[in-house]
């Protein structure tokens, strides 16, 4: 027996409806997902402030340091309760120093970084993992972002690896390879080397 054409006329219809209406769920404009909108900052946004963040740091260091290229970190928010994909993440980009810091130097650079965000940072916190010491300091940045100085040191290695890091919380989802090139050019594939620049201060 042929269904009746209006039948099916109606029965496309109304999938392509219900097609549309779970398009837009799972794409952030279902009705929890769309609360997100009007509380959180653009990408575009979130770039700017976090480079921003990271050149005033950069700028401030003198003799300036050279740097590894730079690489953005988006972490996605859990889906929200009804199974909507959430529109919130938080971003980080940071850059590793390339110029050997030595031990010595260490304090210097966490005053520099204190000058340049003022009273916004607090004390400096040092925690020990196997044979290595981690320090990192944190400070407000641009933007309602935080800044991260953070050292790695080794008793295997006379110099230290050192590391900034700007991150950016409450910012519309978009993959990581939409912030295109750091402050610092092109990201390295991979892990970075190990510093290998000498500089006449710093790395002594």
């Amino acid at each position: 027996m042929k269904r009746p054409r209006r039948a099916l006329g109606c029965s496309v219809a109304a999938a392509a409806v219900l097609a549309a209406g779970f398009g837009l769920f799972y794409n952030g404009y279902g009705p929890m997902a769309l609360m997100d909108r009007g509380s959180i900052r653009s990408a575009g946004e979130a770039k700017g402030q976090l480079d921003d963040t990271l050149q005033t740091a950069m700028g401030a260091v003198s003799p300036s340091l050279s740097y590894f290229g730079g690489v953005y970190v988006v972490e996605r928010a859990p889906e929200h309760a009804d199974g909507e994909p959430s529109l919130r993440s938080s971003v980080t980009a940071s850059v590793s120093v390339r110029t050997k810091v030595a031990p010595a130097k260490v304090p210097v650079l966490l005053d520099r970084m204190k000058q340049v965000w003022g009273g916004e940072c607090r004390p400096e916190v040092t925690a020990e993992a196997g044979a290595k010491r981690y320090t990192d300091l944190n400070c407000s940045g641009r933007g309602d972002t935080l800044f991260t100085l953070s050292v790695v040191s080794s008793p295997t290695v006379s110099t230290e690896q050192v590391l900034m890091s700007a991150e950016a919380f409450v910012v519309r989802y978009q993959p990581a390879g939409d912030y295109g090139a750091s402050p610092v050019g092109p990201q390295l594939t991979g892990h970075e080397p190990a510093p290998d620049l000498d500089d006449p201060y710093w790395s002594h």
